[in-house]
């Protein structure tokens, strides 16, 4: 059985990823949500990720403790039981404006570019407007969003979806985007990469963060939207979280580098890329796009640890 933890965010985050992939494989899964009381956008991604891989393996997964779990209709506000086959019809439940605080469950299906512009329009209401207050903060969301989105769909090979949310109490935005694909050390490995068959999945994925590296083989144009994506939120003083296969790696502000592996013999099916930082970072986004598109740095480790605010 899968019991879906207290909190999933914060320092809860990595352990739930543990879990999800400790039962990727059960022919036959029970899901219980009695305890959940709290979920991030990665956390939704990563559960939605999880669930289409199931449904896509034909494997069995049955669902109790919805009817009392404690943020119900939160879940059905991000569409997590909708898009898993989880929602029963109630005339009496009212979805609200999610302009300016959240932006619910999206798949990856359609045109990438719509998709930004729809997430951003969630996250910055009025930011289409290049006069607007929140411009560089829509023009962030619209890069980050669509730069994900398109390693999915070129990528992946499976199903992606999207959760974002911003909140006025601390100034954050957390977006996230998860896929039921292949995952990244597979892709590089397939794509002719040799040291992808030989080092540990987190060092893996610390050298996805590489420009050039790409799945679409070498030599290439491609693989820099990763990279470009974790240095934009490292200038506005954020934190990026991949998690791939048996390893994870979290890069927060100051350059600061934290690799993690699961337990022997867990991998996490597919990619969760988790994204946040404070909204007033955003303003002059075009000028920090510019700054790390000039940066030829690579990413290295630290000794500190960096601490992922969800």
């Amino acid at each position: 059985m899968l019991q879906i933890p207290k909190y999933i965010n914060a320092d809860g985050l990595i352990p739930f990823l543990g879990q999800l992939a400790a039962h990727s494989g059960a022919a036959e899964l029970l899901v219980d949500f009695t305890s959940l009381q709290r979920v991030s956008p990665a956390g939704l991604a990563a559960l939605a990720a999880f669930m289409a891989r199931r449904s896509r393996d034909r494997l069995v997964t049955n669902v109790v403790g919805l009817e009392t779990c404690g943020i119900r209709e939160y879940l059905r506000r991000m569409n997590l039981l909708r898009l898993c086959g989880w929602e029963q019809g109630d005339e009496s439940f009212a979805r609200h404006d999610p302009r300016g605080r959240f932006v619910p469950l999206e798949p990856i299906t359609h045109r990438v570019d719509d998709l930004g512009d729809q997430i951003a329009a969630c996250i910055a209401p009025g930011g289409e407007d290049y006069a607007n207050p929140n411009a560089g903060l829509y023009d962030a969301a619209w890069y980050l969003v669509t730069e994900m989105a398109n390693n999915v769909q070129q990528h992946s090979r499976g199903m992606g979806f999207v959760a974002a949310q911003t909140t006025p109490s601390d100034g954050f935005v957390r977006i996230a985007i998860a896929d039921c694909g292949c995952g990244i050390p597979a892709s590089l490995a397939d794509a002719g990469f040799q040291w992808a068959r030989n080092l540990p999945d987190e060092d893996i994925i610390e050298q996805a963060l590489v420009a050039r590296v790409s799945s679409k083989g070498q030599p290439s144009n491609e693989g820099v939207g990763l990279t470009l994506s974790a240095r934009i939120v490292d200038l506005m003083g954020g934190h990026i979280l991949i998690a791939s296969g048996a390893g994870s790696v979290i890069r927060s502000n100051h350059s600061v580098l934290k690799k993690e592996r699961f337990a022997p013999g867990i991998r996490f099916p597919g990619t969760l890329v988790a994204m946040s930082f404070r909204r007033s970072e955003a303003a002059d986004f075009e000028h920090k796009l510019h700054t790390a598109k000039e940066l030829e740095i690579p990413l290295r480790a630290s000794p500190n640890s960096a601490t992922f605010q969800p």
